[in-house]
């Protein structure tokens, strides 16, 4: 009897193991801002590009929900979303250091003065103080610090373009803007390539915690191989910028 009674517990442990369902791994949720060329709503953004290279083997459930700039900032800091695009420095300051983690650059951007293309470039803020100058809503996040201390006037629009045809109207005196983000508009434009109001990296920014961690850490590997490769220039094509192996996150702005 004891021995039938053994084997009915081996049989009916099997199964309720077999009937056990299998624990998903948790899916990164990832928030998509509105970045001009580098981020879009159709996911064929520079970026996207090559963090869904980077995704290729990794076998990690990933999704994206595209919003508005800030919007998706705001989305982040809420816990609606796991990680997002950019940011790193700015969540850092919010939040603390320790409450987000940050992969390998996708990229570097730089901030600069831009004038029409038939005009002489500006090197400096000093150039524009009393005139209006015109800058993308949302990237006073990375750019009040670098406006504190002047008196411009800055017109905060939806986009790039918007800027670029306010200022070959002459509303505005200048318009700031990053590069890579306005190479498409650079024929239309000019500027002082040695005088940068900011320089910084673009990463995908996460919220501390276990997954995450592991789940940068494949990530941020598979990206710096892609980068040794090629594949980053190869993807982003015009939009590509050369940078160097960085340290952790880290922004160096240029006040002038």
């Amino acid at each position: 009897m004891k021995r039938y009674l053994s084997g009915f517990r081996v049989l009916l442990f099997a199964a309720v193991i077999l009937s056990t369902p299998a624990v998903a791994d948790p899916v990164i949720r990832i928030a998509v801002p509105d970045i001009t060329s580098l981020l879009t709503e159709n996911r064929d953004g520079v970026y996207q590009r090559i963090l869904h290279r980077a995704l290729e083997g990794l076998d990690v459930p990933v999704t994206e929900q595209f919003f508005p700039y800030k919007r998706a900032m705001m989305v982040f800091e809420q816990h609606g979303a796991d990680c997002i695009y950019s940011f790193t420095e700015v969540l850092e300051r919010r939040l603390g250091d320790d409450a987000v983690i940050a992969s390998f650059p996708l990229g570097k951007f730089t901030y600069y003065l831009f004038t029409p293309q038939d005009a002489d470039p500006i090197s400096s803020l000093s150039q524009v103080v009393g005139k209006t100058v015109g800058a993308v809503i949302g990237h006073e996040t990375y750019l009040d610090g670098v406006l504190e201390g002047h008196d411009v006037n800055v017109i905060w629009s939806k986009s790039d373009a918007q800027n670029l045809a306010m200022l070959e109207h002459q509303r505005f005196g200048a318009m700031i803007a990053a590069v890579p983000d306005v190479r498409p508009f650079m024929d239309e434009l000019s500027y002082d390539p040695k005088t940068p109001l900011l320089e910084s990296y673009d990463r995908l920014t996460c919220h501390n915690t276990e997954a995450n961690r592991q789940f940068l850490g494949k990530l941020s590997a598979r990206m710096k191989s892609l980068k040794e490769a090629g594949l980053y220039e190869q993807l982003a094509g015009q939009l590509y910028v050369e940078f160097e192996d960085p340290a952790p996150a880290a922004e160096h702005s240029l006040l002038n």
